[in-house]
């Protein structure tokens, strides 16, 4: 297993000089969602796909209502989840409020042993192309849709 790459070509401003730069960038694979997961880990174990895909899901729900009480939740052997929020700054603490703060999120910080394994992984070229920075944003509105 390696995680895929491919070649982006993007302009930078240093100092009022434009440059043109390349930089790798992950190449995304698939998307494996919910069903796929359950299929994969009751081959793994004696656990029916259903089984493991109820318990898949109450344990999405039961996360986000911990996330959105202000829980920290700990999986322990892939990372932590935590709430987060986007605010913006003001000059006095009597500001800071609700409308002082522009979004909600959510951080996760995966423990080293999952690191580690993404980090063994490996990269390889997965596309020979190299793409500019227009192209892959024009791209990406195209797949949105």
């Amino acid at each position: 297993m390696a995680i895929g790459y491919y070649k982006l070509k993007r302009k930078l401003n240093v100092n009022g000089t434009v440059k043109e730069v390349y930089v790798a960038k992950v190449a995304r694979g698939n998307v494996i969602d919910t069903d796929i997961l359950a299929e994969e880990v009751a081959a793994t174990c004696t656990a029916s796909e259903g089984d493991v895909l109820m318990v898949l899901r109450n344990m999405e729900h039961v996360i986000k209502n911990h996330l959105a009480k202000g829980d920290i939740v700990k999986l322990n052997s892939l990372g932590t989840f935590s709430p987060c929020l986007k605010a913006k700054a003001v000059d006095s603490p009597d500001d800071v409020n609700q409308f002082s703060i522009t979004g909600t999120g959510i951080n996760f910080r995966p423990t080293q042993r999952l690191m580690e394994g993404v980090q063994k992984a490996g990269v390889r070229l997965a596309d020979k192309r190299i793409v500019s920075a227009i192209n892959r944003k024009n791209n990406n509105k195209e797949n949105a849709q």
